[in-house]
Formats: structure tokens, sequence, C-alpha cells
């Protein structure tokens, strides 16, 4: 099973189509899932060793044609790979949550051994607490809004600025049903990342519900930590 992450279900299967759909076994299967799409491949053979072999011929060439998008092919969540990951490289993280309400650290701290380098967090979902926890100037907030690009990166080093991590995470949107506009959608969300090197910002407009909004958030959050540490 290849997981992948940041590509939709048809561009998923574009890139692949020529490869799965000129054999009949091994057999590939495409599954959207909220957040991921799952490349399942199969093989029938008279040994498993012959089943591998199918296998592998099939695996590498797709594979390759996603590339750094699959994120895992052994069944690990996103958090698990994002979490080795810091391990690996003896980093530590910090996450400023607004519209996901503390799911990007409840989904870090999922994994066992999180303790190693989840450092702590912060919900600022008011703009007061914005400031008071994270040190986003209310200036800021006043000109540019509390879902804006500068928010997003005051949130990020803030958070890494208070907590010492290695990483610092931010995020702010609009998560729904209510309270978007014409200018600022319900589903945009900006995402920020601070480390040594700078701050990302990124701008997102998810569609769908509010669950699916926020569990989106998370996903393309740690996204950019999984593809900021891999370099």
């Amino acid at each position: 099973v290849y997981n992948v992450v940041g590509l939709p279900e048809s561009e998923v299967d574009q890139r692949i189509a020529p490869f799965y759909k000129s054999v009949e076994n091994p057999s590939t299967t495409v599954l959207s899932t909220l957040g991921v799409i799952e490349v399942h491949i199969s093989a029938r053979a008279a040994s498993e060793e012959e089943a591998e072999t199918l296998l592998a011929g099939l695996g590498d060439k797709i594979e390759l044609a996603l590339g750094d998008y699959v994120f895992s092919t052994k069944g690990e969540s996103l958090e698990e790979v994002v979490g080795a990951f810091l391990v690996m490289r003896q980093k530590t993280i910090a996450v400023a949550e607004s519209c996901t309400g503390g799911l990007l650290a409840e989904r870090l701290t999922r994994v066992p051994g999180s303790s190693d380098y989840f450092l702590g967090g912060a919900v600022s979902y008011s703009n007061e607490m914005k400031t008071r926890l994270v040190g986003v100037p209310p200036a800021m907030i006043q000109a540019h809004g509390a879902v804006s690009r500068p928010v997003a990166q005051a949130m990020a080093e803030g958070i890494r600025s208070h907590t010492g991590a290695s990483i610092g995470v931010g995020i702010t949107g609009i998560a729904g049903p209510s309270g978007g506009t014409a200018e600022k959608p319900v589903g945009l969300v900006y995402i920020a990342l601070a480390d040594e090197r700078g701050t990302q910002v990124r701008e997102f407009r998810f569609p769908g519900s509010r669950e699916r909004v926020r569990h989106w958030s998370s996903q393309m959050a740690l996204e950019m930590v999984r593809r900021r540490i891999k370099g």
C-alpha cells in the first residue's frame, strides 16, 4: 500500500495508470480517504517469492511516478512518519493552533514516544490569546485580520521562541460553517512553519465541512513538517 498526500485522486491515477493498466497481475486499486490517497497493489502467484517479485516490478514504477508524495509504504500514518523524522534528525516541535483547536497537537501526541520531540502547544483561539500566549502583536491582527499570512507567521515564530523548539507551526483559518466573507471564505487556512532556516507560510482553500477543513489543515501542516525535515 502506497500512502500519498498532497495530490488529488485524479492526478494520482493519471500518473500511475500507464503502468497498472497494462497488466492484470498485480491488480491495482486507488482509494481516497480523508486526507490520504491509498494505492493498493496485490499479486497472485504460486509462491510468496514470486508474488513479491511481481509486486516489486510494478511497485517500483508506481513509487517513481508518485515521488515524494508517497509518505509511507507500510501503513504508517503521517504523524508516525513525521515523528520518526523528528527523532532521526533530533528535532523538537511546538504548535500554535487556532481553527484546528488542538487537533495537530493531538495527532502528534497520538504516537507513542512523542514526548521525545513534542514540547507543547497553544490553542490561541481568540485574538487576545494569540497575543498573550504566542506574542502576535495586536496591531498586526487589526491590520491584517486574525486569518492572514502575517498572523500565521507570527504564531509559528512565537511558539517556537516561547518553547525553544526546533520547529514552530502556526495555523489560523476559517473552518466554518459560518464566519466566511467574500474576501476570506470558509475553508481559507494559513499554515506557517518556522525553523532555523526561516519561516514558510502557505495558503490553502479547503472545501467541505468544518470537520474536513480542520482535518485537512492538520494533514497539510504535518506534510509541511515532513517535507521541511526531509529537505
